[in-house]
């Protein structure tokens, strides 16, 4: 009889869950076909990420790091490591001693040929965790490999587009999307060939204009 007083309840917060999920999913996909860096509640939010390479290991570790000033009850983060020829791996992705290491729904998808990574993070798939608070800080490490003894082209980690409508991403109050600065400044990964000067001076430049236009929106 104690079972079957339970099966209510467990199918009452596998129905709430897959509801929740659906409803983060559709928000996903719908907001994102009008994408720009936009947050309806306050300063823009930032996503940045920093690279930490040893190069006599060649190994590389990445520090993804959000600011938010709203709660967020949901994130997609999408990555490029390479242009798919590029003699780097991906070989773990960790969340441990991180601002969500308390989310129970943190999905990484990798994939090898493209050589992009999909992380789709909710902090608790029945809503029995609470959102992720007000702050900045490390929600993720992403740690790669690069082949010994091949050089390539330095490059900057960066966000992309990943079908069908995976963005770069934030959810807060209310299911409304919040699309995020990126700044990858600071995630280069040395391959032993400079970038062009002409390629640096027109990123810098690209980041000087985001950066005007951030202000304008936030002012």
């Amino acid at each position: 009889m104690k079972h079957n007083n339970l099966l209510p309840s467990i199918f009452r917060n596998v129905y709430r869950g897959l509801v929740a999920a659906m409803i983060f999913a559709l928000t996903l996909m719908f907001s994102s076909l009008a994408f720009a860096q936009r947050d309806p509640f306050g300063k823009l939010d930032t996503c940045r990420i920093t690279t930490f390479q040893d190069e006599k290991k060649n190994q590389v570790m990445a520090s993804v790091s959000i600011f938010n000033d709203e709660e967020l009850s949901g994130m997609t983060l999408p990555f490029r490591y390479g242009d798919g020829q590029t003699p780097i791996r991906c070989d773990s992705i960790k969340f441990d001693k991180t601002r969500i290491e308390y989310f129970t729904m943190r999905i990484p998808r990798i994939d090898t040929a493209k050589q992009t990574i999909l992380l789709g993070l909710l902090p608790d798939l029945f809503g029995r965790n609470p959102p992720l608070k007000k702050g900045d800080g490390e929600v993720v490490r992403i740690y790669f490999s690069l082949k010994r003894g091949v050089q390539f082209q330095d490059f900057f980690l960066d966000t992309t587009v990943i079908r069908p409508f995976n963005r770069l991403k934030f959810v807060g109050p209310n299911v409304k999307g919040i699309f995020p600065v990126f700044d990858n400044k600071k995630a280069m990964i040395k391959g032993g060939i400079p970038i062009k000067p002409k390629l640096e001076k027109k990123a810098i430049i690209e980041e000087e204009e985001e950066e005007k236009s951030s202000k304008k929106d936030s002012s």
